[in-house]
């Protein structure tokens, strides 16, 4: 491939980075994989393998596709695909839980970015690399501190990589700091981190990244109690996917909104977004979110006493966590299920997948689900009538509890105690758990006082601020009123006419300019773009509008503005073919090419002198006209002078400088006028110039052929829609006389069956 068209390949690519700001994967199989991702990991992930499979790696030696995106070649893939294969292989496996494969995949882009000087694709590595550690391995020391990093070598490299690549580097920078920080209730740095985001958010002109930006910080303002906040965010990134028709990201904002709806027991509209959530996570098989939002769903019909269909949907999610051999969601499942058997009093179901769930949390470690569960085991207990066994249990699901920190279960188990208590009769310590019961409550109640404080706050100051502004646009209305009303009449018609004298000004300022800019434009539409002829243009824009004939072929005069009374006014026309400027171009590049032809252009322009003209009529090819006055003057005469015009042109510069002329008269017909029309015409230049080139093809030199019809030639005889066969047939039959240059005889019948064929 030329370097020319791997230029315009650079170009092509660069533009569109420029246009889109967004990640480019030129090779289709790339493109189509990064956005299966969010829909079907797994094939995302097979069609990625097989990529980097198939194809080897351009070698070092083969310069020209180090840096370029082109696979134009299917056996070789570039290092940029390389790395953009192996980001998207390491998300897939991150998505489908397999953080060891998806960290060694990552580290081979890094590798191969360092080793080929991919500063934008190995900086983007590395925060894939911190992604990872988070979102699979929750390590967030080790995320922060390879963020960090990555922070520090944005800022040291940002004279190597675009402005648009810096600004969404910094941006997933500080998205997943922010992440990160609102995970581990740093509520303040979160939110400082996701405004600086948006900063950045607003340059990048990327509807994708806005929808996950308001999804995730609606997903923080749920998660630190600001539930109001929240369901702004999280409708608007719902909103915008919806609109955008990002199916992936509509589903994920379906889910949390039902989550959201959940916890305030707005149990219609959750069970209406976790339907179409788990709609589509079920079209696309995604496992894994299918399974969560089938436990929200049971969750849903359990709070509404719908125990059946919440029993459905928690033994549907069951089955999708084994197959994802998930230990810690199969537990939490068992633990819901024994829940619901325990509401139905359906004792031996409800200890039976308490013993699982047990068993499973000793055997992972989990401390939060196994409080859970002897939380739950301890109501159980209590149920059947067994107090002290419950406040066994009880007693040690409140300790594990107390030192995970969760405040929702220690209020429950709380309750639970008092009430065991009580059925032993044991009031002094019925009465110490009701008094700590409360404590909690209490407790809980302030953190919400203390949310809703903060959210009253917000709304007061948007209201205050609607109100002021309120206020200034009713003062500003108020003034302008009293404005107007002091304003008397010699100042208005003063302003008015000041008013007027502007406009006037202007206008006729701007028909200046644009009579100027018109008047640039018509030059340069009518004039050729490489020899600064006139062109072809300029005869249709000329045509005289005097000529009129009764056949319905004719509409106007395509030769420029040449004929006012055809009666009076002959006219030769000479298209000439200079064949050096076709092969200037193949021999000498194409630079030298332009500027010999505009050279030849410039001397053609001073060497013809009015009333003649002439008009660049195609790439090599050139129409000349003059007044016949001269009706007895031999055509070599007029050949012989355009040969002196090429050659005195061409003096001392050894090129070709033969000539091919075809030559004819206006009218062609002596006796019709206006029986031949304007293509008829140069279709009869056309044939006379390509007779002198094949004569030029037998015979060396310059060559010329000159048509013309006899004084006695009918008009009938040229009553044709093809007159290129009408003046063979004329020459065969004597009515069209030809003069030539040559000694060989002219062919005529191979154009005519070329016409045939066209016609």
């Amino acid at each position: 491939m030329s370097a020319s068209r791997w230029l315009i390949r650079l170009l092509f690519i660069g533009i569109i980075s420029f246009s889109t700001q967004a990640k480019i994967f030129t090779t289709p199989i790339l493109a189509e994989a990064n956005e299966l991702l969010q829909t079907n990991p797994e094939q995302s992930l097979a069609m990625t393998t097989r990529y980097l499979d198939q194809r080897r790696l351009s070698a070092p030696k083969e310069t020209s596709r180090v840096h370029i995106n082109d696979e134009t070649d299917h056996s070789v893939r570039t290092p940029l695909s390389t790395v953009n294969a192996l980001q998207i292989l390491a998300k897939a496996h991150s998505l489908l839980n397999h953080p060891d494969k998806a960290i060694a995949a990552i580290k081979q882009a890094e590798d191969i970015s360092t080793e080929e000087n991919l500063t934008f694709s190995r900086l983007e590595s590395q925060l894939i690399h911190a992604d990872i550690y988070w979102s699979n391995l929750k390590n967030n020391a080790r995320s922060l501190k390879m963020l960090s990093k990555v922070e520090t070598d944005i800022v040291a490299s940002s004279h190597l990589m675009l402005d648009s690549q810096i600004k969404r580097l910094q941006y997933q920078a500080l998205m997943q700091r922010s992440i990160i920080e609102s995970a581990t209730d740093h509520e303040s740095e979160a939110e400082k981190g996701f405004l600086k985001a948006k900063r950045f958010l607003i340059n990048l002109d990327d509807p994708a990244e806005l929808i996950h930006y308001q999804l995730v910080v609606g997903r923080h303002y749920f998660k630190h109690g600001h539930y109001d906040t929240a369901l702004d965010r999280l409708l608007s990134g719902y909103w915008l996917a919806v609109e955008n028709d990002d199916q992936a990201q509509t589903a994920v904002a379906n889910y949390d909104l039902a989550v959201l709806f959940e916890q305030r027991k707005v149990f219609d509209k959750a069970l209406e977004h976790a339907t179409q959530a788990g709609e589509f996570f079920e079209h696309y098989d995604r496992s894994r979110p299918l399974a969560k939002t089938l436990e929200l769903i049971a969750s849903i019909y359990e709070q509404q006493g719908r125990f059946n269909l919440a029993l459905v949907h928690y033994f549907n999610a069951l089955d999708q966590e084994n197959q994802l051999n998930s230990d810690i969601r199969s537990a939490r499942l068992r633990l819901s299920i024994a829940r619901v058997y325990l509401q139905l009093y359906n004792y031996p179901k409800s200890e039976q997948y308490l013993h699982h769930t047990r068993l499973i949390a000793t055997q992972t470690g989990n401390e939060a689900i196994m409080a859970e569960a002897q939380i739950l085991q301890g109501e159980l207990e209590l149920a059947e009538g067994k107090p002290e066994e419950a406040i066994t249990n009880l007693q040690t699901g409140l300790m594990a509890a107390s030192r995970i920190g969760n405040r929702d279960l220690q209020l429950e188990g709380e309750n639970l105690l008092s009430r065991a208590f009580e059925q032993q009769n044991d009031y002094y310590n019925a009465l110490l758990s009701q008094r700590r019961y409360e404590q909690l409550f209490i407790t809980k109640q302030q953190a919400q006082v203390r949310s809703n404080v903060e959210v009253f706050k917000q709304q007061q100051r948007m209201l205050e601020r609607s109100l002021h502004l309120e206020e200034l646009e009713r003062q500003q209305f108020e003034s302008s009123k009293a404005l107007y009303k002091q304003k008397n009449v010699t100042i208005f018609l003063f302003c008015l006419s000041g008013v007027i004298f502007i406009l006037l000004v202007r206008r006729h300022k701007t028909a200046k300019q644009l009579q100027a800019r018109l008047l640039r434009l018509r030059t340069d539409f009518y004039t050729h773009p490489r020899s600064g002829l006139r062109n072809l243009r300029m005869l249709t824009a000329k045509l005289p509008n005097s000529l009129q004939q009764s056949s319905a072929n004719f509409e106007q005069w395509h030769l420029g503005e040449i004929i006012n009374e055809p009666l009076s006014d002959r006219l030769r026309f000479a298209l000439f073919e200079v064949p050096f400027l076709k092969h200037i171009y193949l021999k000498h590049g194409y630079q030298q090419g332009l500027d010999l032809e505009r050279q030849f252009g410039e001397y053609l322009n001073q060497q013809i002198c009015e009333p003649a003209r002439l008009y660049h009529f195609s790439d090599a090819m050139f129409l000349y006209i003059e007044p016949n006055s001269r009706l007895d003057s031999a055509p070599d005469q007029l050949a012989g002078s355009l040969q002196q015009l090429v050659d005195r042109f061409l003096e001392n510069k050894h090129i070709d400088n033969r000539v091919r002329v075809g030559m004819a008269e206006y009218p062609f017909l002596p006796r019709a006028y206006t029986a031949i029309n304007d293509h008829e015409l140069l279709d009869i230049l056309l044939m006379a110039t390509n007779a002198a080139r094949e004569i030029s093809k037998q015979e060396s030199g310059s060559q010329w052929v000159h048509l013309s019809a006899i004084d006695a030639a009918p008009a009938a005889s040229f009553a044709s829609d093809n007159i290129r066969r009408s003046c063979i047939q004329g020459i065969h039959n004597g009515l069209v006389k030809v003069q030539t240059s040559g000694s060989c005889d002219i062919s005529w019948n191979n154009d005519h069956v070329s016409d045939k064929n066209i016609s």
